[in-house]
């Protein structure tokens, strides 16, 4: 990283494995841009975002294409020879029942569990979005790729995207990355999303058809075409009770419970669950923040072996711990501090 950010050789919106960056930055760049485009304007648009599948991404890295880059960014001798040695004569057998292949050289994929592969796929996936027309936009996590754009019709919104989509399809099979279009998925953003459009938004890829979901999951936030929400709270709703499970059966069963111990593991396991996305969760509707302080208010209970009725204001009051909504405006503040010093 030392060498490749003042050299600005990777693309702005590249958020994966890169200091100061995170998924929160393009979940917020996605969800401003569609709630802008279809709600934010005087004349409200259409606007959809298409998340891509890449089969076996980091394995299927192409070791001669990947040198070719790193030869054409001009690295020190050293670093190349290191990389050259990191990449080649590596061999891999196949095991089935008991019967083990000749080994074999690999001539693409960087070795898993390394640090450093990350990092080369995103070097060797750099220039990914060159092809891309001005008006879609694109966001970067190392191999989750999405692409969105908006027009005042769904007809141009398709030929929009479809362009873009071709572009990145044809840069893919340039560099032997193989897109899986029954796992990608397409969300439409419309002010009428219960109503059926005589051009609806189909997009190509290979020979499937991919068709808008009312939902899905990108970076870890459950995006619905309403950009209400709902889906994601219910998500966390689902997944945070066995959690809250963990921290009842935890608290009854040590030997001496730790108040203090107690609630660390409730900030680890619980509210970093319940807090994640928040940027995109402040928003006038309170009604997101009451379901997600009653969340936290079962998990503290359960920490503390606190009784379902004990009062809220009780809890945060012995515990010393904010109410959600309170912890995510203080985030925020610490996010936009950080993002002023940064630039």
């Amino acid at each position: 990283m030392i060498i490749l950010e003042p050299r600005n050789i990777l693309p702005e919106h590249q958020a994966g494995f890169r200091p100061k960056k995170s998924t929160l930055n393009n979940i917020i760049r996605l969800t401003e841009y569609a709630k802008h485009q279809v709600y934010g304007t005087d004349r409200r648009r259409h606007a959809a975002v298409i998340l891509f599948d890449i089969k076996a991404a980091f394995d299927s890295v192409w070791h001669d294409g990947l040198i070719y880059k790193l030869n054409e960014l001009r690295f020190p001798q050293y670093i190349m020879n290191y990389l050259m040695s990191f990449l080649q004569n590596r061999v891999a057998v196949i095991e089935i029942e008991n019967n083990v292949s000749k080994p074999f050289n690999l001539k693409s994929g960087t070795p898993q569990g390394s640090p450093l592969s990350p990092l080369l796929y995103i070097i060797y996936t750099a220039d990914s979005m060159n092809g891309i027309s001005d008006h879609t936009e694109h966001g970067l996590f190392a191999d989750d790729t999405a692409l969105w754009t908006s027009s005042n019709t769904t007809t141009s919104l398709n030929n929009r995207l479809q362009q873009s989509v071709d572009a990145f399809e044809s840069w893919c099979k340039s560099w032997k990355l193989k897109l899986q279009p029954t796992k990608t998925e397409l969300i439409h953003f419309t002010v009428h999303p219960r109503r059926s459009f005589k051009n609806p938004i189909n997009i190509k890829i290979q020979d499937t058809i991919v068709t808008p979901s009312d939902s899905t999951r990108y970076l870890g936030i459950i995006i619905d075409k309403r950009l209400n929400w709902r889906s994601h709270i219910h998500h966390i709703e689902s997944k945070i009770a066995g959690r809250i499970s963990l921290l009842r059966f935890l608290n009854k069963t040590a030997y001496e419970s730790n108040d203090k111990i107690m609630l660390n593991i409730f900030k680890s396991i619980a509210r970093t669950m319940i807090i994640y996305g928040y940027p995109i969760l402040l928003t006038p509707n309170d009604k997101i923040w009451e379901r997600l302080q009653i969340i936290q208010n079962k998990a503290i209970r359960a920490a503390l072996g606190l009784p379902i009725y004990t009062s809220v204001d009780y809890i945060h009051r012995i515990t010393n711990i904010p109410k959600i909504k309170e912890y995510a405006v203080t985030l925020l503040q610490r996010y936009i501090q950080t993002a002023i010093c940064n630039n």
